[in-house]
């Protein structure tokens, strides 16, 4: 009998990224695990009937994201990675831009995540997590001032984070990166004017405080109506391109 093959067929334009698309989900779904070796690349090139060189080409992208390694000599392959908290949010925004996930969604994804952090954030964040955030407002306000808009951006885009790390909840951590993954990447689009800069350092102030006084309710409003403000920001800048 013929062994079910692990993976199909490409059916795009772009070979190599409809294999390193496929092999992501297999990855994502747990269908391979960390230190799972991969077909080589003659099997997988008969199972995506496509060419050596592509498959290596999809096996480059995918090492370069971290979710893979490429062993060399004696007992050499292609292995499945084990997760880096750094190259992970990269990998999973990557899926999804692949999957084509919309502006909208990204918004409702984010007010659903961050919503839910700042619950627990309330709950587990430390005083040093809470310097964290509060230093980090205060060097937003700072290239604020000296007109940095690029690293204001970044900036305000780490406070996001820094508030999902203070969950102290390794799940919430590895979304909110992902999610603000999609956020660096609308860098190249996004230039905020000073007015639009010093609202997010208000409204970053403003939760903080919510957070340090444990009030839940006005904190999940006050970040709801920020990430909702912001992304229209962004999307409407985006369409005036």
């Amino acid at each position: 009998m013929k062994e079910n093959p692990l993976f199909k067929p490409y059916q795009a334009n772009r070979a190599y990224q409809h294999i390193a698309r496929e092999i992501t989900q297999a990855i994502l779904l747990k269908r391979l695990s960390a230190g799972d070796r991969l077909p080589s690349e003659r099997s997988l090139a008969d199972q995506f009937q496509v060419g050596r060189l592509t498959v290596r080409e999809a096996l480059r992208a995918l090492e370069t994201k971290g979710l893979i390694k490429i062993r060399h000599g004696r007992g050499g392959g292609a292995y499945v990675g084990f997760a880096d908290p750094h190259t992970l949010p990269s990998a999973i925004m990557d899926n999804l831009q692949l999957e084509g996930i919309t502006h909208a969604q990204m918004i409702e994804a984010r007010i659903g995540l961050e919503c839910a952090i700042v619950q627990y954030a309330i709950v587990h964040a430390t005083g040093e997590d809470l310097e964290h955030i509060e230093r980090n407002i205060e060097e937003s306000k700072e290239v604020i001032r000296l007109e940095n808009t690029k690293l204001a951006v970044s900036k305000m885009i780490d406070y996001h984070v820094l508030v999902g790390e203070a969950t102290h909840n390794l799940p919430f951590i590895m979304f909110i990166r992902a999610l603000m993954e999609w956020a660096r990447r609308k860098l190249a689009y996004w230039f905020p004017t000073p007015e639009e800069q010093l609202y997010s350092y208000k409204a970053h102030r403003k939760i903080l405080q919510s957070i340090k006084r444990k009030e839940v309710n006005l904190a999940q409003t006050q970040m709801k109506k920020h990430v909702i403000r912001v992304g229209e920001y962004i999307e409407k800048s985006c369409k005036a391109l």
